[in-house]
């Protein structure tokens, strides 16, 4: 009944309100109050036909409604079945799973699928609240979440609309710029998947999107100003850079090929990282992934099934990512009152990841779990482990980052850190719209959370699991 009145019984007020009832006696009044209270009462668990039935009649019956414009009631009846056919599309909740994020799921594959238009008003926090039965801060989180992203607008004292695009933003020529590597094959696993959704959003939105990769000279500085310069000959209106990752001494060669395609009146957003050294901050719009708390929440779930010694693998190359990851798993061990054996944390290249290097790890350092900076590499160890004879999250736990493929085709299922691509695309291309069109030219920081995926690397018993907030879900065996 609750649902019923406040999607049903406050519009249809507010229309007997709006369209004068002057001229019907005041008896007829409580005789119009009676028959509507008798049929909501009757009818308010009938179906969304049965509902677009009864409102019509309200409208449709002279006895009832004496003279209002019944045009602009059943103008209301429209709205609200579709407020009530657009909640019942949105289904229900897993309250195992963090609820405003399965809130922002919801109406996020919606809008992504295009079910919900550019301009649709979404239903009410209110309403919301009531269909999912959460508390006004779920649901505001849920909202907040998908603003940030560029996908809805809320507009105070109007609503919450799917966000519109301005005319202005069709048949764009854009750019994936990427100065760290030869070509598309060099991409690893999440940066070609970044790549390929910002080009389906480009298609979508009839515009272009080109990779642009180190062109041909003898320094980097040189290669990635030649590819800058054919950027400008080619007239872009806007580029997505990747800033490489270089040592402090070297970081100019970012603010030289940025400074170079922004002085052409090339628009700018930045993909991952800045282009200056942390802490510092650059004057462009920057999409991210939270990789410390990524590293919190894997590391606290290592913890929580036991694991005391947890060692870490990564790269020893400048990586803000890595550096983030590793900051993430010092805060979780520092949570929970542990200290950290230094000898646990090893920076080495992939190629230093050989049978010899795992055995001294397991003979010295006598690890219960090993976290590694990227699945492929939890795939090495892995391997290496096995050939040992110990049991992949019996004997040891081991968990990567990305989500890549490989992590679900190991022999035991491995746990990781997803970093959803979608969502990071979407909020990427939102802000080079803004930027383009000048609707926000501020710089903003841009963080999109990511997904503790448990299998059966660190839960041998696992099925699936997803969690965003600390709290796991589970998915296979290692």
């Amino acid at each position: 009944m609750s649902l019923f009145r406040t999607v049903l019984r406050v519009p249809v007020r507010r229309a007997k309100a709006q369209y004068e009832l002057s001229s019907r006696p005041s008896s007829q009044e409580s005789d119009y109050d009676l028959a509507y209270q008798i049929r909501v009462q009757r009818q308010y668990n009938s179906s969304s036909k049965d509902i677009a039935t009864l409102i019509i009649g309200l409208v449709l019956r002279p006895s009832v409604w004496y003279g209002v414009n019944i045009e602009a009631v059943r103008d209301i009846s429209t709205k609200v079945l579709g407020i009530i056919e657009m909640l019942a599309g949105l289904g229900t909740i897993d309250p195992a799973r963090p609820r405003s994020r399965q809130i922002y799921e919801s109406l996020r594959v919606r809008i992504d699928s295009g079910e919900l238009l550019p301009g649709a008003k979404l239903p009410t926090e209110l309403q919301l609240m009531q269909h999912f039965a959460v508390s006004r801060t779920t649901v505001s989180r849920a909202l907040r979440d998908l603003e940030l992203q560029g996908l809805i607008r809320r507009r105070r004292g109007s609503g919450t609309y799917v966000r519109e695009l301005s005319p202005a933003t069709e048949h764009l020529d854009l750019a994936f710029f990427v100065p760290w590597v030869e070509s598309g094959e060099g991409l690893p696993y999440v940066e070609g998947l970044i790549h390929q959704r910002l080009a389906d959003l480009a298609s979508r939105r009839h515009s272009t999107l080109i990779l642009k990769c180190l062109a041909d000279g003898e320094s980097l500085e040189e290669r990635a100003r030649n590819a800058a310069k054919s950027l400008i000959e080619l007239r872009v209106d806007g580029v997505f850079y990747y800033p490489a990752e270089l040592p402090g001494d070297q970081m100019q060669v970012n603010r030289l090929v940025v400074d170079m395609l922004v002085a052409a009146g090339i628009r700018m957003v930045l993909i991952d990282r800045d282009i200056v050294p942390f802490p510092g901050r650059s004057e462009f719009t920057r999409i991210g992934y939270d990789n410390r708390r990524g590293g919190v929440v894997l590391t606290e779930h290592l913890i929580q099934v036991g694991c005391r010694r947890i060692a870490f693998v990564g790269i020893p190359e400048v990586s803000t990512a890595v550096a983030d990851r590793l900051a993430g798993y010092y805060e979780a061990h520092r949570m929970h009152g542990l200290n950290v054996d230094r000898k646990l944390v090893h920076m080495v290249d992939e190629i230093e990841l050989t049978r010899s290097f795992c055995d001294e790890l397991m003979r010295r350092d006598k690890p219960d779990a090993i976290i590694s900076k990227m699945d492929r590499f939890a795939a090495l160890i892995g391997r290496h482990l096995m050939a040992q004879g110990l049991r992949i999250g019996q004997d040891i736990k081991l968990a990567g980052f990305d989500d890549d493929p490989i992590a679900e085709l190991l022999p035991v299922p491995l746990t990781t850190i997803r970093l959803p691509v979608q969502s990071f695309a979407q909020a990427a291309y939102e802000a080079m719209l803004d930027n383009v069109t000048g609707v926000d030219t501020n710089a903003r920081q841009i963080v999109i959370d990511s997904e503790l995926v448990v299998r059966g690397s660190t839960d041998f018993s696992a099925t699936q699991c997803f969690c965003t907030s600390g709290s796991a879900s589970k998915d296979g065996q290692f």
